[in-house]
Parts: structure tokens; C-alpha cells; sequence
């Protein structure tokens, strides 16, 4: 009938902000289809995941055999070690993440366990369906995030300014190469989430209402599950519109007058918890279980890696994401228009670095390009870029300046990313020299491989010796006069009259101890224990191991032992025989941590050891 509306979209009325929106979703959708996921519930994401087929398919929450784990590791190849599990106090194993991502992704599982033997595939929480489900499921999030960051944006900015902030978010930053490569990971979750609280801090200041209240509460409880560091966005809300005393008061007075909804607030987000505290509790026997037991990880609050997590050639933040520089004088731009926004955009951005720059392994070890943990910042980040951009604009040389720049940046932001996609811009291995052979270039020039960080693997051989230079760090060899009293002087010593004998009274040897700067000046180095052991029996009757570690507060971690009796060594009892292997020096989290070098007895018949030895091969060029 004529004069009839007909509903549905319109592109003639669209706004441009919308088709931006809808554009970038596309391009985002479109890029991940030409990598299609194979493996992606693997590594992290196989920790993060976990607690779905382990409840709901192997009904195994507590991990008690994890033969099926293995199993599944083994068939799909999803991790090398299950260093996604840590031992529990009650027996079996506890999960080292939060249930966040498996609670966001449970939907998806659901689905794809539903279709999985209609469709001909295994039903087994890992065949293609589920790899797909989560690749979607991510997808969807990701376009949530977008379509809220851009209302985000229209609160403060013109349609043509939420375009131009869409666009160089978008595409200027690593939110490409983090939406629609690594979109799995929880950094992409986590910048939806961060939208989320933000839009409905900003709804609940203008409207103080439930609504408003328990979906920022329930925002707020979900992206601490997914990432506990993520707390710091609490300070949105509690920080938002204070910039004055006087607003300091104002914000005290609604908080008082809403009372029953800040309670409200407070419960849905304790509620929303309630999962990781009845999984602990159930696993564990407590409602509290700190999983990061690995002493080579953790925060290093007493001393931050700012300086490294923004300008390394690693990872640097600021070097693989220039455009973020901008937002230093952009911040001068949003005090000038919007102080309400100024302190708490600040104050977030000061706390959120900090405490990212504070995890131990502050590169953020994976295959993500420039610093994934800053990606959730975007979100108020693009108050600063948005006031200096709009500052900018009331100048004409100004304007034309800034949008060379800015086309600079995400010209430049576009290329790399396609280098990490291609392998020229290595994902963990970068170093200055080696960023400028292959800056601006679409293959790797010859040789430059060469000057990349040290390649770290669970097969540790020392291999090409030419870059480096070795020198004997100590040795044992327990004669009276050396370093180290024996308890065994004879004819059977290995060399001199002296050897260390270990039996059932007495398991160790004294060990070899170093700390880090003692051994090397430069960011690693190769060591080459070994020993001479005499067994008195076959090694497989009683085992003993060389063992090599690094200790954190006298906690131990990069551990690494081996046994006389792997075939590797043809150990044979009433003869001497050599015991070898090569170390590489881990991260250390302090140039103090101390390397232990020692030979541990694990059976109960005597064995004897002598010229217990490092060898110490440090790089000719430091790095």
C-alpha cells in the first residue's frame, strides 16, 4: 500500500557512524574467514576453556584423572605441557585461569556439543564444532564491542569524529590483529566488557536507576572472572564525574540517595563470582586458591617494567602502536574541554599501566603483535585522541598535519600487522636490530634471523656454538682441599682421591649456586651441566638426577632434571659414567635469582658423584 513504512534497515538513512560499524565488523568477519580456525583451543585458550568439557562431557571438574586431558592434548596438539593445571591440596588438579571465558564461551559449547554428532564429528569438546563455536562466539562479542564503543563515542563526539576515532582505533592500533586474529583470547572479551561498563557508568550517572545499575554490576563481576587484573575498572565508575571537591560531594550525595542500588550493585557483582569461589572451594577445600604457583611469574609491583612494556623492541606498546602517543597531549586537550572526564580517564590510565607493566613476563608471552593487555584501555583512550583531534581540526595546518599522521599511523599499524600475519615481524622474538632489517620490507632479508632474541624450546641444545664464548663456572670435584668437603675418599674417586657419596641418609649434593648477573651480562645464557656418577646397582633399580633450576625467593622454577636412568644416558652400575645436558637461562623475574646446580639421589642404594661441573656459554654480542 502506498505510504506504507516497511521495517528493516535503510542504508540511504543510515548514519555514517553506523556503516562504519558495520564495515569494520565485516572487514574484522571477513579476515578471520581467510584463517579459518584449526587449533585454537590450545595454550591459554585450553586452560580458559577447560572447565566446560571437564563438567559438562568428562564429568571430571576436579581433574582427578587426567588421562582424558592427555589424551585430548595429544590428539589435537593443544599444549606441549599442562602447565594450565596446578596441583590441588585435595588431590587432582585445579585449573590456573578463571571460569570468565568459559562462562562467556558456555553458549557456544553448548551449541556445538548439540551438532557435533549430527554433523559427523566427535562430541568430544574439541573437533571442529567447537573450535567454530568459539570463533564465533568471539566474533558476536567483538561486534558487541564495537557497536558500544561507537555509542561510546556519540556521547562526546560528532558523527564525523566517532568515524574517524572508529576507523584509527580499529585499524590504527593492535585491535585489528586482536579482533580478527587473535579475537579468542580474553583481551577481546575483555575490551567488549569494558564497553559495557562504560556505556552504563555513564547511563547510571545521567539515570540512577536498576536497570542501569545491575547490567554495570554484572559488567563489572564478568570481566574481573575473565581477567582478575581487570579490576582495575572498577575505578570507572567509582571515579567517574569526580574532577572537583565539589563533585566529590555531589558524587557522595547520589551514591547516598541510591543506596539500595549501590547495594544491589555490590551483591550482583559478588554474585557474579560465585562460580570461581564454589569451583575453589569444591577442588581445593577453600574459597580462595592463588593458581599462579609457578614462582618465575607473577607481579612485580616493588618494581614495574614501564619502561620495557612501552618501548621495546620486544613488544614495546608505544613502538609497535605509535598512534598511542597522541594521547599524551591529548590528555591536555580533555582537561581543557572535559574535566569530568580528565581525572578518572587519567587515574585509569595510570593504574591499568602499572599494574600491566608489573606481570613478570610484562611482553606478555604468545603470539599477539605489540601489547594485548592495553587493548581494554582503548576504550577511554579515545577520550584524549578524540578532544586532540578535535582541537587539531580549528587550525588548517593543524588538520592537514594530523591527517598525514594519522594516516601515517594507520598505514603503518596495517602493514606490520600484516608482517606478524606473514612471520617477518616475529611474535616474541623481536629486537632492535632485527625490527630495522625488516622494517618496510615483505619478506625476511638474509641472515636476519640471526639477530633475534634467543629461541627458546622444550628441546634445550645447545647447537651452534659460534656465537659464543664458554668459560668453566665451577666444579665439584669434592677433593679436602677444594671447594667441597666428600664424605668419600678412595680408589674408586672419578679424579683426586675424593668423591661424594649419596645414600638413604644423605640425598643431595652440595650444590653449584650462581645468581644471574654472575653468570651472564647479557639477557641469557647457555649452560652445560654435568657429572660423573658410579652407581652401585642399574640406574632403574635406583634412580638418581642432575638437576638444574633457578630459584625466586627461594622458590624454585625453569626446573629441569634428568635421570641416570633414561636410555639417553646407557648408565652402567660398578663403572663410572658421564651425565650431561644444556640449560638455557629462563626470563629471570630478577638479575638476583639464583641458579642451583646439584645431583639428587631419588632411590635408596648408594651412588657415588664426582667433578659435578657448569660450564657457562655466554653470547659473543650482548643483547
Amino acid at each position: 500500500m502506498k505510504g506504507t513504512h516497511k521495517p528493516g534497515f535503510d542504508l540511504k538513512t543510515a548514519s555514517p557512524s553506523f556503516l562504519t560499524f558495520i564495515f569494520l565488523s565485516i572487514l574484522i568477519i571477513v579476515f578471520r574467514a581467510m584463517y579459518p580456525p584449526t587449533n585454537i583451543l590450545s595454550w591459554d585458550v585450553f586452560g580458559y576453556y577447560l572447565y566446560l568439557p571437564a563438567q559438562f562431557i568428562y564429568h571430571d571438574i576436579g581433574l582427578n584423572n587426567i588421562d582424558w586431558v592427555k589424551h585430548i592434548a595429544e590428539q589435537y596438539q593443544t599444549t606441549s605441557t599442562l602447565y594450565q593445571l596446578v596441583g590441588s591440596p585435595e588431590g587432582g588438579f585445579v585449573i590456573k585461569y578463571s571460569a570468565g571465558m568459559a562462562l562467556l564461551n558456555a553458549p557456544a559449547f553448548f551449541i556445538a556439543h548439540l551438532l557435533a554428532q549430527p554433523l559427523g564429528f566427535t562430541a568430544d569438546g574439541f573437533s571442529l564444532p567447537y573450535q567454530y563455536a568459539w570463533t564465533i562466539n568471539a566474533l558476536t562479542i567483538t561486534c558487541i564491542g564495537l557497536y558500544f564503543f561507537r555509542k561510546i563515542l556519540l556521547e562526546y563526539f560528532t558523527e564525523r569524529l566517532t568515524v574517524v576515532l572508529l576507523i584509527i582505533t580499529a585499524l590504527g592500533t593492535n585491535y585489528f590483529q586482536l579482533t580478527a586474529f587473535d579475537g579468542y583470547l580474553t583481551h577481546n572479551f575483555t575490551f567488549t566488557l569494558c564497553t559495557l561498563i562504560t556505556w552504563f557508568t555513564i547511563h547510571w550517572h545521567k539515570n540512577p536507576d536498576y536497570l542501569n545499575a545491575i547490567w554495570l554490576a554484572l559488567s563489572l563481576g564478568i570481566i574481573v572472572l575473565v581477567r582478575p587484573s581487570e579490576m582495575v575498572c572498577l575505578l570507572i565508575p567509582v571515579f567517574w564525574g569526580v574532577y572537583s571537591f565539589t563533585s566529590l560531594k555531589a558524587k557522595l550525595t547520589l551514591l547516598v540517595s541510591r543506596w539500595k542500588q549501590v547495594l544491589a550493585m555490590i551483591a550482583v557483582f559478588l554474585v557474579t563470582g560465585l562460580p570461581q569461589l564454589i569451583y575453589w572451594k569444591t577442588v581445593t577445600g577453600h574459597f580462595l586458591f592463588y593458581s599462579y604457583v609457578n614462582a618465575g611469574e607473577g607481579f612485580d609491583f616493588a618494581n614495574p617494567h614501564t619502561w620495557l612494556f612501552l618501548f621495546s623492541f620486544r613488544k614495546g606498546w608505544l613502538i609497535y602502536t605509535p598512534l598511542m602517543l597522541l594521547v599524551v597531549p591529548g590528555f591536555i586537550s580533555l582537561y581543557r574541554n572535559r574535566k569530568d572526564l580528565f581525572y578518572v580517564v587519567l587515574f585509569y590510565f595510570i593504574v591499568n599501566l602499572y599494574v600491566a607493566s608489573s606481570w613478570t613476563c610484562w611482553w606478555y608471552a604468545g603470539g599477539s603483535y605489540s601489547q594485548r593487555a592495553m587493548l581494554t584501555s582503548y576504550v577511554l583512550m579515545a577520550m584524549p585522541l578524540g578532544f586532540l583531534i578535535r582541537d587539531l581540526e580549528r587550525n588548517r595546518f593543524f588538520r592537514s598535519f594530523g591527517i598525514i599522521v594519522l594516516c601515517g599511523f594507520l598505514i603503518l599499524n596495517l602493514f606490520q600487522t600484516w608482517q606478524w600475519v606473514h612471520g617477518i615481524i616475529n611474535p616474541t622474538r623481536m629486537t632492535k636490530d632485527y625490527y630495522r632489517a625488516i622494517f618496510g620490507r615483505t619478506e625476511i632479508p638474509e641472515g636476519a634471523d640471526g639477530l633475534l632474541m634467543v629461541e627458546r624450546s622444550e628441546n634445550e641444545e645447545l647447537i651452534n656454538t659460534s656465537n659464543y664464548i664458554s668459560r668453566v663456572y665451577a666444579i665439584h670435584d669434592y677433593e679436602v682441599s677444594g671447594t667441597v668437603k666428600g664424605n668419600y675418599c678412595g680408589e674408586q674417586a672419578f679424579s683426586g682421591n675424593c668423591a661424594m657419596q649419596l645414600d638413604s641418609a644423605k640425598r643431595f649434593t652440595a650444590a653449584i649456586e650462581a645468581t644471574f648477573v654472575q653468570i651472564t651480562r647479557s639477557d641469557h645464557a647457555w649452560l652445560r651441566v654435568s657429572a660423573m656418577v658410579y652407581p652401585k646397582v642399574e640406574p632403574d633399580i635406583s634412580p638418581a638426577s642432575l638437576v638444574a633450576t633457578f630459584e625466586h625467593n627461594g622458590e624454585p622454577y625453569k626446573y629441569k632434571a634428568e635421570g641416570i636412568e633414561l636410555a639417553k644416558y646407557p648408565v652402567k652400575a660398578g663403572k663410572w659414567n658421564r651425565i650431561e645436558f644444556d640449560y638455557l637461562t629462563p626470563e629471570v623475574r630478577s638479575k638476583d635469582d639464583k641458579l642451583k646446580v646439584y645431583f639428587w639421589l631419588r632411590g635408596n642404594q648408594p651412588v657415588k658423584v664426582d667433578d659435578l661441573k657448569v660450564e657457562v656459554w655466554e653470547p659473543k654480542v650482548f643483547r
